[in-house]
């Protein structure tokens, strides 16, 4: 079976969050083709519960969605030296104020082939209030929320983003099959 050939991907537009890139292939058939791909910087993601068990999430109106919609705390792993660990640290402190003692990294995840973005997903335990000053324009509110709540808004969509349910319904199934080691 032929096989496509892959050009050297070049930078169509080049943005604050997203850059787009192209990469010219040169198809089986022997025509050519530009392929398209979404590039933005590494996120970070956190499950992080309080010494009740209950997981911290956040409540913030996001333009996207036109609304208040249900985060884990996260961002963008962008500022000069940043590592995913130094990034969840900081943005648990700006998003919700609290300070991970114990944080693990959980996995890697990547949402498809057009979309170059890992997001690093960490669980933490042993919250300390520290907070940092929220974003300009950032206006979230921290909630614990017990974790069977948290599994069941993830399941009946009152999540409305995805991921953030993923993240829940997989540390559930981690959690319920004793996949998850400290």
């Amino acid at each position: 079976m032929p096989k496509i050939k892959f050009g050297k991907k070049t930078t169509a537009f080049k943005g604050k969050i997203f850059n787009i890139l192209h990469q010219e292939v040169a198809l089986p058939s022997g025509k050519k083709a530009i392929f398209e791909y979404c590039e933005r910087f590494p996120s970070v993601s956190v499950l992080a519960f309080n010494d009740k068990g209950e997981l911290l999430m956040i409540k913030e109106y996001r333009h996207g969605y036109k609304k208040n919609v249900w985060f884990l705390p996260g961002g963008r792993v962008d500022k000069p030296g940043d590592t995913p660990r130094k990034a969840i640290i900081r943005e648990m402190r700006e998003e919700a104020g609290y300070r991970p003692k114990k944080l693990k990294k959980l996995f890697i995840k990547s949402p498809s082939n057009t979309l170059i973005w890992d997001i690093h997903v960490f669980i933490a335990k042993d919250l300390a209030y520290d907070p940092l000053p929220q974003e300009d324009g950032e206006d979230s509110k921290a909630v614990f929320v017990p974790f069977n709540k948290a599994v069941q808004m993830a399941l009946d969509g009152t999540i409305d983003n995805e991921f953030i349910s993923y993240n829940i319904i997989r540390l559930n199934f981690m959690l319920e099959h004793d996949e998850l080691k400290w």
